[in-house]
Parts: structure tokens; sequence; C-alpha cells
């Protein structure tokens, strides 16, 4: 997939998850620079909350639908550089399978630490292991 077609996909799963917050009554806002670490944010009953918007793909080789929980940057050197989310970057991970229209609303302390996530938005096969955490409880649909 080119860069050009992940930052459409992006843009499509952020106006995906505007829309879904606004249809359940919130008010959202988004920073007028991109180089924050969280793209909306959210007037909710709790206050303001930063909402880092993903999208969930397909990976051929892992064979299941993830999304990354690293930021990448460009250094000056042109090497990419992945760096872990902390506790500032961001309150809620809105993950987005843009062809169910599937989302997972995910606390960051649930996800802290991590690199990647897997999601079944088609359903959890019986095959998957019990043992791994299950994030399909944060699942919500538009």
């Amino acid at each position: 997939m080119s860069t050009y077609e992940k930052h459409v996909n992006g843009t499509v799963s952020e106006l995906l998850a505007e829309a879904f917050f606004v249809s359940k009554g919130h008010i959202v806002s988004k920073p007028i620079n991109d180089f924050n670490e969280y793209d909306l944010i959210i007037d909710c009953e709790d206050g303001l909350k930063r909402v880092q918007v993903k999208t969930v793909y397909w990976d051929n080789t892992k064979m299941r639908n993830m999304v990354s929980c690293v930021t990448s940057h460009i250094r000056g050197n042109n090497q990419r550089y992945n760096k872990k989310y902390n506790a500032r970057s961001f309150d809620i991970l809105c993950a987005v399978h843009k062809d169910t229209k599937t989302f997972y609303l995910i606390p960051f302390e649930d996800i802290k630490g991590r690199r990647s996530i897997t999601f079944y938005p088609e359903g959890k096969p019986k095959t998957v292991n019990s043992r791994y955490v299950d994030f399909e409880s944060y699942r919500e649909t538009l």
C-alpha cells in the first residue's frame, strides 16, 4: 500500500470516528496541526478526552486484523523511528474497521506498553487462544 493510500485510509477513519462520536451526542474538535499524538478531542460526560484514531488493517504476514500501537517519525537521516505511546499521548484509542463500521474505544491504560492489538471485526474464531487479551468487549458500531 502506498503512503498516499495510507493517508487516505487514515482520513476516512478519522471522518468515520468523528461521525460516530457526533452520533453519540459528543462535541468533536480537531487540533489545528497534525503534530500531536492524538487526532480528535471529544467533549463528553467525563469532560474533554484526547482520542487517537487508528485504522484496523489486515496484516497478510500475521494473517490478522490489527492496529499498531506505536507512532512513526522520520528523522533527519530519513530513518523511520517507532515510538510507543505514553500516558500523555491520548486518553482513548479509537480503532476503526472501515468495512464493517466497527469502532473499538479503548482507554489508554488498557493498551499501555503494547506494540499492536488484534481485532476480530467479523467475529472471533473459536480457534483463537483465549489466554490473549480480548479487545472485543470494547466494540461499538455506528
